[in-house]
């Protein structure tokens, strides 16, 4: 990580709404150029699952400079269904979700971004034997910064999230993981405004459960320095 992190979206250079989902294709680099990049939500509620994301990427696909339009607009923001990058990109005012890991076996890279409002998760992670990594990069504010799926149909893991040089403004929480399907979160150099121990909880442990009508996955609660939670309280500090 290069240790600076950006705390200011950039002014965007145009405005485009797409009447559908945007396709990058396997291996293929796109840079916007900071343009704002929005899609028409058939839904008027952002709390609504199942939304089409603005982007989605094939495997091996890099995603750059751009900024999710806010609001139902950013509809579920981007969605990897492999490996992917996703760089200097900047959401506004998430929708459902900021970026969803999809791919099994895949790594997702999300470096310099800023992630605004999203007041459920910024990303969320269901695929399987696959990895998160976020680095250098602003929260500004969002209920989790990261989830693995609690209740997903056929779910599992392991999945990985690595967090590196990152500040967070206002959260929930951290990082939840389910510990009985072997997921790891390892965290270092993260700043969280106004921290205090315990507030918010950096890594919460979950049972991950299988899909069942509505039913949540249980919550374990906080831990530190354990298989599923690679992190010391010497990593998280206040600003």
């Amino acid at each position: 990580p290069s240790g600076t992190i950006n705390m200011t979206i950039p002014s965007a250079t145009s405005t485009v709404t797409n009447s559908g989902t945007t396709t990058i294709g396997s291996g293929v680099t796109k840079s916007y150029g900071n343009q704002r990049v929005g899609v028409k939500n058939s839904v008027g509620n952002c709390e609504d699952e199942g939304q089409i994301p603005v982007f989605l990427l094939e495997d091996g696909a890099t995603l750059k400079d751009v900024i999710i339009a806010g609001g139902t607009a950013g509809s579920d923001g981007v969605h990897c269904k492999g490996s992917c990058t996703l760089q200097n990109v900047y959401w506004e005012d998430v929708c459902e979700d900021a970026a969803s890991n999809l791919g099994s076996g895949s790594t997702v890279t999300v470096k310099n971004v800023i992630i605004a409002g999203a007041s459920d998760k910024a990303l969320q992670h269901n695929s399987k034997n696959s990895t998160t990594v976020l680095q250098d990069s602003y929260i500004a504010d969002t209920g989790k910064v990261w989830r693995s799926c609690g209740n997903c149909t056929n779910n599992g893991g392991p999945r990985k999230l690595t967090l590196n040089n990152v500040k967070v403004g206002k959260a929930g929480s951290i990082a939840g993981a389910n510990g009985n399907y072997g997921d790891v979160v390892t965290i270092r150099k993260l700043q969280i405004k106004g921290y205090k121990s315990g507030s918010p909880a950096v890594c919460v442990e979950y049972k991950g459960i299988e899909k069942n009508g509505s039913a949540e996955s249980p919550k374990i609660g906080e831990k530190w320095n354990t298989s599923v939670c690679n992190v010391s309280t010497s990593d998280v500090t206040a600003y």
